[in-house]
């Protein structure tokens, strides 16, 4: 079976991040980007900071977050989901009353999600500062907002569904992390250079491992394509990668999925029925404190047949036989935070081959062989996914 014949978006962005890495990094990082992104008065103030946005980007609010309230030298970093921003969380508690503070930043790659337009509004009329993360600065969420950070990720033919937009929001927040530690003395002269040269050296580290990944995972869809229910489990930042991961095949094969800590797993998904049906993906972090709770829960569906893909970079011979565990590249000791920027790469390769190994279609709509929309419209017409036209309401 020619692998070649399965490929598809998904699966090259995947393959493009290794060769994209460096023009992404060099432009967020640039100088003219740095000092644009907060002036020294405005990142003096902030002391809180709010991250939020839908699908993907509150993944990826979630995964660097608590990188973020390191660098940055805030009191508080937290993502948040943008329903419990915009609906839920009245001006007293967001902590309003300091100029230029909270720093709220809404992610959107396309910059027209509804709900992050009302958190940009929300935010402003309380008196927040407000930075829109996006590639499209003519968007309403980048109109919105007081200051745009417009990505400039590079192009690429069939984008989508969206990965490459996930890893360049992940650089665009360390970047606005890196500017706040650095103006606030937080981050030592000459910062900016090592966080960048750290980035690429991990994500270059990835060129050498990809091919080897990609047939793994290759291999592996052949058994796994007719699924139609999986698991994805992670911890702490781990735990942002099983959702992105999650989302990912979702949107690649229409099939149902969950994700969850390790912990509730245990306890709650352990009893799913028809056990040896459901593909279970778990992400496990050798350096983390929950490695051995990931080993166990590992055993656990492996005892119960689960079908098991372990992401990590750890040991192979840290798992039982029956496992499939692909090892990914580790990061340098103090840069452990750094495995969310790519560890999601083998299950986006899986998702790929396993939609177009079964014959499904990206979003139920578009076939991925074929490079043509031939689904029912049904999905994507507008009337009825109500992610740009939602009605914008502030509640303060």
């Amino acid at each position: 079976m020619d692998k070649k014949q399965y490929s598809n978006p998904l699966g090259s962005q995947v393959l493009s991040l290794p060769s994209m890495v460096d023009e992404q990094v060099d432009y967020c990082f640039s100088d003219k980007v740095q000092q644009n992104i907060m002036t020294m008065a405005e990142a003096f103030d902030v002391r809180k900071i709010y991250i939020t946005g839908c699908g993907d980007s509150i993944a990826a609010a979630g995964a660097m977050a608590p990188i973020i309230h390191k660098m940055a030298g805030v009191f508080q970093c937290q993502m948040v989901e943008p329903m419990d921003f915009t609906r839920f969380m009245p001006a007293g508690d967001i902590g309003i009353g300091e100029p230029n503070s909270p720093l709220v930043i809404g992610i959107s790659a396309g910059g027209s999600t509804s709900r992050v337009v009302e958190a940009m509004r929300k935010a402003n009329e309380m008196g927040a500062f407000t930075i829109a993360l996006t590639n499209n600065g003519e968007s309403a969420v980048a109109k919105e907002a007081k200051r745009s950070f417009v990505l400039n990720t590079p192009k690429m033919q069939n984008d989508f569904p969206g990965l490459r937009s996930y890893f360049a929001s992940m650089v665009g927040l360390l970047a606005i992390a890196c500017r706040l530690g650095r103006v606030r003395n937080v981050l030592p002269p000459g910062a900016e250079k090592v966080l960048a040269d750290s980035l690429k050296e991990y994500v270059h580290a990835y060129a050498g491992v990809m091919d080897d990944m990609d047939t793994d995972m290759f291999e592996l869809a052949r058994t796994w394509k007719d699924f139609e229910r999986f698991d994805f489990i992670g911890d702490d930042k781990e735990l942002y990668s099983a959702l992105f991961a999650m989302e990912k095949f979702i949107e690649c094969t229409g099939i149902l999925a969950n994700y969850d800590d390790s912990e509730n797993w245990c306890h709650v998904g352990y009893h799913i029925a028809a056990p040896e049906t459901i593909g279970t993906i778990f992400f496990a972090d050798a350096c983390s404190a929950d490695y051995g709770r990931l080993q166990e829960t590992v055993r656990a569906a492996l005892a119960i047949k689960r079908p098991v893909l372990v992401i990590t970079n750890g040991d192979k011979k840290d798992f039982p036989e029956e496992a499939r565990v692909v090892r990914i590249p580790a990061a340098k000791p103090g840069n452990e935070w750094m495995q969310p920027m790519m560890d999601y790469a083998p299950a986006a390769l899986l998702a790929g081959y396993c939609c177009t190994l079964a014959g499904r279609k990206f979003f139920n709509e578009y076939d991925p062989i074929a490079g043509e929309y031939n689904g029912s419209g049904k999905y994507f017409a507008e009337g009825i996914r109500t992610m740009k036209n939602s009605e914008i309401k502030i509640f303060i």
